[in-house]
């Protein structure tokens, strides 16, 4: 009994490591996958944590590091210790702050928190040893970003008229873009312990420490958040340029959280009228490659606050979170 007890757990660490090494792989080597799977990489880690408790699940963390390493090494591509050590961390990090029980609030407000300082972290890391300063490091990374997607765009249907456009602007959107990159940054790490959180819970319902945090549908967001979104939009409309971009950093980080509590709402009423999931996953694909899309799901969480969707769609009193 001891002895298939102990093999069980062995098989359970090796599972883990394979599976940690693959997703550190897939990283690293798929220029494709490899963004959506940074994104999923603290998945894979909550799941070892709660499958294998936090001493193993950190033994096969370890070992799927050096394995990741030395076969990027291997392979002759460029993926240091320290930035597949950087990326996994992302998983610790949720798994222990998930292991810890707090609210659905507090458990979001934290990881995205510590997924964004660890992010900082990074940045500030890479400019130590680039030699670089770190705002000029975003700003070579955003320029770098703009001059594929120029690249892209010759490839593409599109006008020589809105390429050169783009090109001889190029400055301004970088600046721009640098100028709300703590926005994105924080909103990254917000949707990435979102969907993370969404994921699993499917996977890991029901396991030991694993929170359950009730029904997400019925979640809304605080509706004192109004007045820091109204206040954002008042910032972007006094003449300063540091107080609109302040305001526009803001108004980016209350639009994901609108965008959340939308979503919330669409879950709420894809279950209550039974819909496909064939349709349910079209929806979330048009969410992917139709930007007004967004608007819309992001509408719909703000004006929650007046008009109160999920009861006119139940066609009941009072839907509490």
């Amino acid at each position: 009994m001891e002895r298939q007890k102990g093999l069980s757990v062995k098989s359970r660490l090796i599972q883990g490591i394979a599976v940690l090494s693959v997703t550190l792989l897939a990283v690293v080597l798929t220029p494709f996958i490899g963004p959506i799977a940074v994104i999923m990489t603290p998945l894979p880690m909550m799941y070892c944590y709660f499958r294998l408790g936090r001493n193993q699940a950190l033994v096969a963390l370890a070992i799927a590091l050096a394995v990741a390493s030395v076969a990027v090494g291997l392979l002759g591509r460029s993926a240091s210790l320290p930035v597949l050590a950087m990326i996994s961390f992302t998983g610790v990090l949720l798994a222990e702050i998930l292991q810890r029980r707090y609210s659905l609030e507090k458990t979001f407000i934290l990881a995205s928190l510590a997924m964004f300082f660890s992010g900082i972290g990074f940045i500030l890391y890479y400019a130590a040893q680039s030699g670089i300063e770190p705002w000029r490091l975003v700003e070579t990374y955003i320029a770098g970003i703009l001059r594929e997607n120029l690249k892209l765009y010759g490839q593409m249907n599109i006008s020589e008229e809105q390429i050169r456009l783009v090109r001889e602007n190029s400055a301004e959107i970088t600046r721009f873009f640098v100028g709300i990159f703590p926005a994105l940054a924080l909103v990254g790490a917000m949707f990435t312990v979102w969907l993370n959180l969404l994921a699993g819970r499917s996977l890991l319902s029901g396991s030991a420490g694993f929170p359950e945090f009730g029904d997400l549908t019925l979640w809304r967001a605080p509706d004192r958040l109004v007045w820091v979104l109204i206040a954002a939009g008042l910032m972007m409309l006094i003449p300063d340029e540091t107080l609109v971009m302040v305001g526009m950093n803001i108004l980016i980080v209350c639009c994901l959280i609108y965008f959340l509590q939308g979503m919330a709402i669409t879950a709420f009423f894809f279950h209550l009228k039974k819909i496909s999931v064939i349709f349910r996953w079209l929806f979330y694909m048009l969410l992917a490659v139709q930007q007004y899309t967004i608007v819309f799901v992001v509408a719909l969480g703000l004006f929650d606050l007046w008009i109160d969707f999920r009861k006119r769609i139940a066609g009941i009193k009072n839907v509490q979170a």
